[in-house]
């Protein structure tokens, strides 16, 4: 496999466009879908130990005693301090899922919030709003009336004291679309309006406590599905999501498009930075199956996101296909990393500017620019064939075989295993160079 050394020239940010994010942020995070104590640190760990950078881990839920009561369940996880300084220690940010409400099964905090009017109704004449979700049965919190927000914050005091590092906000926020009555507000409310109360709340409070290196991941697009632009639904605002992840994908290479469909619509919106589940949020043990293949060329894609995070149900781990699977993850995520300084630098400039980090030739072959000078055509199916076609700006050469092509001109190649269809535009103040190990 070819060795590959990537020199960054000087790349900076003036003040003005500074990106505002910490540059974990743009780390290689993992996770899965329903974790334990000790899996979690074992799952780090097995990323370590084969030499597999870790800037962060999302413990997923369930990690509460319920949801959302914001109290560990310590049958889970024994030991959360513990386990958080842990991570700490090794250079780990921790992140926790969460979301905007409470399950009608915690009785006596649904309780205590319902009698206070803590809640959203479907109307100024009914009481509060019980709405379906994929954990139960729930209410949502009504997060413009102050006393909630108080309330709700207390709840969340012990859990900030322990010095995490974000939340993964997920989207119950769109049953605002049913319980869309704030009793505080006495009116209704847009869907989008309630889904932005709850995104800032949990990305300004948490930054309020514990400082300006933290963050929230929460969805950017997500037409769940609908190919080529369907039902379009934005979720956290645009100006506080600086890591998103772009919904749950089924382990397949048809999954792979739909995370790339939402990631051209993200990108159109203006959402800078974001990624997907690499190899796909779905059960991978499942009959759709996740292959080698599959995570490989979708932890490619995910090395030349600007957030490459790997998590969901299934296994997802490298080493359970083989070595060679290692080996490319491995390469794949250092690339990520040397990438850092570039990703930071134009990230900065393109938040600046209201746009994508992310920039899409089409919205048929999701090819697109990764800042001014880096050119990815994603491999969308088994074999590892992908047409190109450049931009028709400047002259592109392949990082691995460094063969230079012209900008507008197309070309048809299958690439190994360990390869993939990134390009640097010759000149540029990002230059590559390959050499044999």
């Amino acid at each position: 496999m070819l060795s590959l050394a990537l020199i960054l020239a000087s790349c900076s940010s003036g003040p003005d466009d500074a990106p505002p994010w910490p540059e974990w942020a743009f780390h290689h995070w993992v996770w899965e879908d329903e974790s334990t104590q000790e899996s979690a640190m074992a799952l780090v760990d097995g990323y370590l130990e084969r030499d597999i950078p870790v800037g962060a881990v999302i413990i997923d839920s369930p990690w509460e005693t319920g949801y959302n009561t914001f109290e560990w369940d310590t049958e889970l996880y024994p030991d959360p301090q513990g386990m958080i300084d842990e991570f700490h220690d090794k250079g780990v940010r921790v992140m926790l899922w969460i979301v905007p409400g409470i399950n009608v099964e915690e009785t006596a905090l649904y309780a205590e919030a319902e009698a206070a009017g803590y809640f959203m109704q479907k109307s100024a004449t009914e009481g509060a709003a019980v709405v379906d979700w994929w954990k139960g049965q729930g209410s949502l919190i009504d997060l413009f009336n102050p006393e909630a927000l108080v309330w709700w914050e207390e709840l969340m005091a012990p859990i900030l004291a322990m010095g995490i590092d974000g939340w993964k906000c997920d989207g119950l926020d769109y049953s605002a679309v049913i319980a869309d009555y704030s009793p505080y507000l006495g009116r209704e409310v847009e869907r989008l309006e309630y889904s932005e109360a709850y995104y800032r709340e949990f990305f300004e409070h948490t930054r309020e406590v514990l400082g300006d290196d933290r963050i929230i991941t929460a969805r950017p697009i997500d037409n769940y599905g609908f190919a080529l632009g369907g039902d379009l639904t934005a979720f956290a605002p645009v100006d506080i999501n600086w890591a998103g992840w772009v919904g749950d994908q089924d382990p397949t290479f048809e999954g792979l498009v739909a995370a790339l469909d939402n990631m051209y619509y993200s990108s159109a919106y203006g959402y800078v930075a974001f990624g997907s589940d690499i190899g796909g949020y779905r059960d991978g043990d499942s009959e759709l199956g996740r292959t080698k293949e599959l995570l490989v060329r979708w932890a490619q894609l995910g090395a030349l996101n600007p957030i490459m995070e790997n998590g969901g149900s299934g296994s997802h781990e490298p080493w359970l296909f083989d070595d060679e699977t290692v080996e490319i993850y491995r390469e794949f995520v250092k690339l990520h990393y040397k990438l850092l300084p570039y990703l930071m630098s134009e990230g900065g400039k393109a938040f600046a500017a209201g746009e994508s980090l992310m920039q899409f030739e089409s919205v048929l072959t999701y090819q697109f620019k990764l800042g001014p000078d880096l050119f990815v055509a994603p491999i969308l199916a088994e074999g590892g064939e992908a047409i190109v076609t450049f931009p028709s700006d400047g002259q592109w050469v392949d990082i691995f075989s460094g063969q230079s092509h012209a900008g507008g001109s197309e070309f048809t190649s299958t690439w190994s295993m360990e390869t993939y269809p990134v390009f640097v535009r010759d000149g540029s103040e990002l230059q590559v160079t390959l050499s044999q190990p």
